[in-house]
């Protein structure tokens, strides 16, 4: 499995060439996101425009069904504090999100962010596109 995070996700929904391009070396894989990404998403949705609120409420519903979302299970809390406690200075809840897909067996998280998680420490591969 691997997942995807929310700036991979809003390529997607946004439908660019990059992300094309991306989910095209995808084919086959089982794509993943977790709860927590939706909800970043559903609080972008709702900070644009009111009158185009209905298509990105039923973009964030199809992509709900294109990809497995992951809860934050008891078992995603365990791992996201082992990993609080391996980083001094690891706060909010990015840890929830990476203690959700080690949780899960996620064998690479996929990102854009330079603010990716540490590349050590965590039971999965990061990659940032």
């Amino acid at each position: 499995m691997k997942a995807l995070d929310t700036p991979v996700l809003l390529e997607i929904l946004h439908d660019s060439p990059k992300a094309k391009e991306l989910l095209k070396g995808l084919r086959g894989e089982e794509l993943a996101c977790t709860e927590l990404n939706v909800y970043e998403l559903e609080v972008i949705a709702s900070e644009g425009p009111k009158g185009r609120r209905s298509g990105r409420d039923d973009s964030i519903a199809r992509l709900r069904r294109r990809v497995t979302v992951l809860p934050v299970t008891g078992d995603a809390v365990r791992e996201a504090a082992r990993v609080v406690r391996s980083r001094a200075g690891t706060v909010g809840y990015a840890p929830l999100m990476w203690g959700a897909l080690a949780a899960a067996g996620c064998r690479e998280l996929i990102t854009t962010r330079p603010f990716a998680p540490p590349k050590d420490g965590l039971p999965f591969r990061v990659r940032i596109v």
